[in-house]
């Protein structure tokens, strides 16, 4: 089975172990895909999500689905997604994500 947490903070001498779950960066892409002008998020499927965090080797890896605004410059949006996301899962958790990847799937009219 795959890892569904990511641990933070190693088990000291009495004190407990720091972990996050997969569920925990998935809110926190969400969040800075809303926080981005002309970026959206796909909506959900039964069978697939816009935000998707694999975790593996206690390594963080974040891949976004998104639609961009019709006119938008696509490279700068993406980019602009991916530096708030890194920054954004840093500063809540401390933690360097080891990829962000954005792909677009379309644009909004």
């Amino acid at each position: 089975m795959a890892q569904e947490y990511i641990q933070i903070k190693e088990k000291d001498e009495g004190t407990g172990l720091i972990a996050l779950s997969k569920g925990v960066f998935e809110t926190i892409a969400q969040i800075s895909v809303d926080d981005v002008d002309q970026a959206y998020a796909i909506e959900p499927t039964t069978l697939k999500k816009p935000i998707q965090c694999k975790i593996a080797n206690n390594r963080l890896n974040v891949m976004a689905e998104i639609k961009v605004k019709y006119g938008a410059n696509v490279n700068a949006v993406c980019e602009a997604l991916q530096d708030r996301i890194y920054q954004n899962i840093l500063q809540m958790t401390s933690l360097k994500c080891n990829l962000v990847d954005v792909k677009v799937v379309g644009f909004l009219f």
